[in-house]
């Protein structure tokens, strides 16, 4: 047993290393990666950050462990905390902003994207002026790739203003071509070649810095303190870089607060405030919950909502007992839902959610679905049925599953099973390979819901006359067998329904490595915490949360945020820090 905690502890707590310092921090950097980045380019001939740090954010992408990953936004751009190549192993890249901007997407994923219609901005921040181009205007040009022009002794002549409208001018002074990127098919001007083979970003290459070009280089007005001046421009995947001839020559160049306009862009508000601001929802009075936190009503009125899980884009998917999939739009002043689109509807008799780089998947009694918003409507177009094979179990316990390495398992039986042997007729857990379904190992009496944490997958075993236990179950792969001893072991009484580890640093009232279980018992609900420990003991399992009828589901939001369905209540309620430090 000293060992299965200590392994998942460990396997927490390596995830968990990957998020922010808690919020009673005093830096203002959100990692020390990213203050590490930031001091070793201060010195730079051209500061791709600015002064100071800005608001830090947990965004949702769906290739980053656990479908969410750390980011810091600055003036000039932002930094982004990426483990891919193991666990443990970190390294700070820095956002497409200019390219996001200006193609109107904003990235979920390596190949996820939402789209946002690219902001009518002026890029120098200042107000509108025909002159200096938008980032709308941009966006009619980038992304169009032209030929090979170094060979050409032309001077660059073309003029761009704010609408994205091309025309041919004498040019302040004579730049010729002087480079061609294939990759992306554009050219870069001569000034720009010898200012990049100069390393003007110090140790950190100018791909890293800017990417590849998107554009052509262009001819504008830039103010400069409020001065409009003659400018060379030119958008690159992270940020534009601007040329004004007529500057001292250490000021000639400069990168745009790309960074301030896109959080502008992509949440309606400025960068200013550091910490995430969480609010409660409205107030609830018959839930209480530990020293320290508060609750409150996020949504009600939903009849019977049995799964949460979060969107691709970060929103609450909220799943009703009816088979319709709602989609939480945004919230009010007191952080409770303001809206919802349906999502997807049609399930009979659904079980639960997942999600998994981009999809969302449901289990019902036709077997396993999943759904894709592709044009970021907030409502479902794709849907593929993909699997006929099993009957999920009813209730939660026929939920999905899906495991880092995208791992989809779902506890059932044999379609038709009462037609054949008893043994055919044990519950099992499936992983789910479209078009292939395979059993895995371990046999359960009495399954309860499935818990999947990297690429560790449990289960709640409620057995005959005796409590509900948390159990490991193998994934086929060797690194599990079912466990004869519990991971915990829930109060007498009580039958789970929903489960999860708790991943999350931003909060010092939240311990990440935390275990959750919502059940219900004779005469409450209610949620448990197993917080993690070493050596040979079990995690301690106390109260989180009382007060539930029939907490249904569980989810945690971007900002740490604990969200319960509460079936018989028709509600959601939310739970978060009660104070908020907001240095």
């Amino acid at each position: 047993m000293w060992k299965w905690s200590l392994f998942l502890l460990v396997a927490v707590l390596v995830t968990v290393s990957l998020l922010p310092v808690q919020q009673a921090a005093s830096a203002p950097f959100a990692s020390p990666a990213f203050e590490q980045l930031w001091s070793a380019q201060k010195g730079a001939r051209i500061d791709p950050w600015g002064s100071t740090p800005l608001a830090w954010r947990v965004e949702p992408y769906a290739n980053a462990p656990g479908g969410r990953r750390l980011v810091q936004y600055f003036d000039r751009g932002r930094m982004e905390l990426q483990s891919r190549g193991g666990a443990g192993n970190q390294d700070v890249t820095q956002g497409l902003l200019a390219w996001e901007m200006t193609t109107g997407q904003v990235a979920l994923g390596d190949a996820l994207t939402r789209p946002l219609a690219p902001p009518v901005m002026s890029i120098d921040g200042g107000d509108p002026d025909p002159g200096v181009p938008t980032y709308a205007g941009l966006s009619r040009v980038v992304q169009q790739p032209e030929a090979d022009r170094s060979s050409s002794p032309e001077p660059i002549s073309e003029w761009i203003d704010a609408d994205g409208q091309v025309s041919d001018a004498p040019p302040p002074v004579p730049i010729r071509i002087g480079q061609y990127v294939s990759a992306t098919g554009h050219n870069l001007p001569q000034v720009t070649v010898d200012l990049l083979n100069s390393r003007p970003f110090g140790d950190v290459s100018w791909m890293d810095v800017l990417g590849y070009p998107i554009s052509e280089p262009y001819w504008a007005l830039y103010r400069h303190d409020g001065a409009a001046s003659p400018s060379l421009i030119q958008v690159f995947q992270r940020r534009i870089l601007v040329y004004t001839p007529g500057l001292e020559p250490d000021r000639q160049f400069t990168v745009p607060n790309t960074g301030r306009h896109y959080y502008r862009w992509r949440y309606g508000a400025e960068a200013t405030q550091l910490w995430p601001d969480v609010r409660p929802g409205r107030p609830v009075q018959h839930i209480v919950v530990s020293p320290g936190l508060q609750a409150g009503i996020y949504a009600e009125g939903i009849e019977s909502p049995i799964g949460l899980a979060l969107s691709p884009d970060g929103q609450l998917l909220i799943l009703t007992a009816a088979g319709t999939l709602l989609k939480v739009n945004g919230e009010d002043a007191s952080g409770a839902a303001s809206s919802f689109t349906t999502f997807a509807s049609g399930l009979v008799n659904p079980r639960g959610l997942a999600v998994y780089d981009g999809w969302v998947y449901a289990s019902d009694d036709r077997g396993l679905i999943r759904f894709m918003d592709a044009d970021g409507d907030g409502v479902a177009e794709r849907s593929d049925r993909l699997s006929a094979e099993i009957s999920p179990l009813p209730g939660p316990a026929g939920a999905p599953v899906i495991d880092e390495q995208g791992r989809i398992f779902v506890a059932g039986v044999p379609r038709g099973a009462l037609l054949l042997s008893a043994e055919a007729q044990q519950p099992r857990v499936y992983q789910v390979t479209p078009p292939t379904v395979s059993p895995v190992g371990g046999e359960f009496r009495q399954p309860g819901p499935l818990m999947a944490w990297g690429r560790l997958l449990l289960a709640m075993e409620h057995a005959d006359a005796a409590p509900a236990r948390l159990v490991r179950v193998s994934t086929g792969d060797g690194t599990a067998a079912l466990a004869d001893e519990p991971v915990l072991t829930l109060p007498e009484g009580f039958v789970a329904s929903a489960a999860l580890v708790y991943s999350s640093q931003l909060w010092p009232e939240l311990i990440p490595g935390t275990i959750f279980i919502a059940a219900r018992g004779s005469d409450q609900g209610v949620v448990f915490q197993g917080l993690p420990t070493t050596g040979d003991a079990a995690p301690e399992v106390s109260e989180f949360a009382t007060g539930f009828i029939d907490p249904s589901a569980l989810a945690v939001g971007l900002d740490g945020t604990v969200y319960v369905a509460d079936a018989a209540a028709s509600q959601v309620i939310k739970i978060t820090p009660r104070t908020i430090d907001t240095r």
